[in-house]
């Protein structure tokens, strides 16, 4: 079984990669695909974004395939399709799928939401709340813990309430 991310560039490249860290050093989650989602005008970032992740997921020893897809960012219908057609085929494998929506420009969050709406394709969906924006282009481990807190939306719904340590 494979560990799946799904996440999407938003108009932060650190955000993308320090939520991939997030996950892995607070949630356990060390994917072995990643699939980042992308408007055609931000697929440079979302590159560089990659290529950022990639790099923290062999400081791991993982080397994980990170691609980018690009999906119009005006439909919601269209993001959504998108998002189940992936995790359905990838959950169909066998796969675990998470969805990280702390980078996403809001289109792309309902869109993904809402594929996930009437169907249980993710196993997790991961947010990471910054509380301020001051240090926010830093990296995960410069950023003051007590300004940030990695959330598993999924485990947090099942435990009826917040995570610990959040």
């Amino acid at each position: 079984m494979a560990r799946v991310l799904v996440t999407m560039y938003g108009r932060s490249t650190w955000g993308l990669f320090n939520s991939v860290w997030a996950a892995i050093k607070d949630h356990d989650y060390l994917p072995d695909k990643v699939t980042i989602l992308t408007s055609g005008c931000d697929l440079t970032q979302a590159q560089v974004a990659g290529k950022m992740v990639e790099i923290l997921l062999h400081e791991y020893g993982n080397h994980a395939e990170v691609k980018q897809l690009v999906v119009d960012d005006e439909e919601v219908r269209t993001i959504s399709d998108t998002v189940l057609k992936l995790a359905t085929q990838e959950k169909g494998a066998g796969n675990q799928v998470a969805l990280d929506v702390t980078p996403a420009r809001k289109m792309f969050v309902l869109g993904a939401v809402l594929a996930g709406w009437n169907k249980p394709i993710f196993d997790h969906v991961f947010y990471l709340h910054i509380g301020s924006l001051k240090n926010a282009n830093r990296s995960y481990v410069e950023i003051p813990s007590s300004i940030q807190h990695a959330h598993d939306i999924m485990a947090d719904l099942k435990k009826g309430g917040k995570e610990g340590g959040a």
